[in-house]
């Protein structure tokens, strides 16, 4: 089991972030983590990321507690901030210093085929800035991913691009938690869809499984959370 939460709460001032979840995520699958906002999403992520302690409950990522950042875990947050001097040659540098697992090759790679310009970023357009960050995760090696609104605010096609990538990334060891608003566009890359809300789990299905019954994740997602 790559990640297990039990009975996790994270409480902020006035509000909790999360509320009692219980969840295990094994190795192999890419799970969508959906809810409206405010539902626990980034919250969820970050915790299992180890960028936030719960209040209650448990938390181990390959068997001890989470560790930001460092090891087989990748975090890739929705806020931009990649420095407007900086370019792809700048973000490999950048990455190489602080991720002994970050391969410059296979970024470069990543770069050509997502068509990132390699340009300063300040010249690059949302999307652009976005399919870099996606690069600059995607080039370590890694076996549990936690994506937070890669998708979020860009155009369609660099969306498209974007979810082709990681079709075309993912191996069957490793396994990527996806949140995003995105839900009709992603689902199709979705095993599992973990469905949240006012940070409590609403629901916890395989995607094959609700198909099998007629229907498809967009519309569990409306009536799960209408």
């Amino acid at each position: 089991m790559l990640a297990r939460l039990e009975g996790v709460t994270k409480r902020y001032r006035t509000t909790e972030g999360v509320r009692d979840l219980s969840l295990e995520f094994p190795a192999g699958e890419i799970v969508g983590v959906l809810g409206l906002n405010g539902s626990g999403k980034s919250t969820l992520l970050k915790l299992v990321a180890g960028l936030l302690f719960p209040t209650a409950g448990s938390i181990t990522v390959f068997g001890a507690a989470p560790r930001p950042s460092r090891g087989r875990t990748v975090f890739l947050g929705e806020t931009d901030t990649l420095w407007p001097w900086m370019t792809p040659r700048d973000a490999s540098r950048f990455m190489e210093g602080l991720y002994p697992d970050f391969d410059p090759i296979r970024f470069n790679e990543l770069l050509d085929a997502l068509e990132v310009p390699r340009r300063k970023t300040k010249a690059m357009s949302k999307g652009e800035r976005g399919r870099l960050r996606l690069a600059m995760a995607l080039a370590r090696s890694a076996k549990l991913y936690l994506l937070d609104e890669p998708l979020a605010g860009i155009d369609l096609i660099s969306r498209e691009k974007i979810l082709m990538q990681l079709v075309r990334e993912w191996h069957t060891d490793e396994t990527i938690l996806l949140s995003t608003h995105e839900v009709a566009e992603a689902e199709g890359l979705f095993e599992r869809a973990i469905y949240l809300r006012d940070g409590r789990l609403a629901l916890d299905a395989r995607a094959e499984d609700l198909r099998e019954q007629g229907k498809s994740v967009v519309q569990t997602f409306k009536e799960v959370l209408a």
